[in-house]
């Protein structure tokens, strides 16, 4: 596991943030070390053509399907990657450097999807 993601994890096992709490339909669940193991499995299992060894899925993205991924040998694109469930991996959004990056950058944005702005 990376150290980051480790350091994450000792704060808090799971967490919502900025979470519609009416409809749930915005937000974003980062998952716990257990929930994050089961999802990356499945999505290896479904894609394992989209997804490397050292890939690990950490939050799912509240009301569609896009999911948020620690991507360590991918460090010189980005090593935090927006997986989309219909693009192929190279059409993924890589948002962040490391995973502090990513998370001040979405505090910054109030939860919206800075990278959509950026890349639209």
């Amino acid at each position: 596991m990376p150290t980051e993601l480790v350091k994450v994890w000792s704060t808090g096992r799971q967490s919502r943030l900025f979470e519609d709490v009416d409809y749930g339909q915005w937000g974003l669940a980062l998952l716990s070390p257990a929930a994050a193991a089961q999802r990356t499995v499945e999505e290896r299992t479904q894609r394992p053509s989209a997804y490397r060894a050292d890939d690990v899925v950490i939050g799912e993205f509240l009301g569609d399907q896009e999911l948020l991924v620690l991507a360590p040998s991918e460090a010189e694109r980005g090593g935090v990657l927006v997986a989309l469930p219909l693009d192929d991996r190279p059409d993924w959004y890589a948002v962040a450097v490391d995973l502090a990056e990513f998370l001040g950058r979405y505090l910054n944005a109030l939860g919206n999807k800075y990278w959509e702005r950026v890349a639209g």
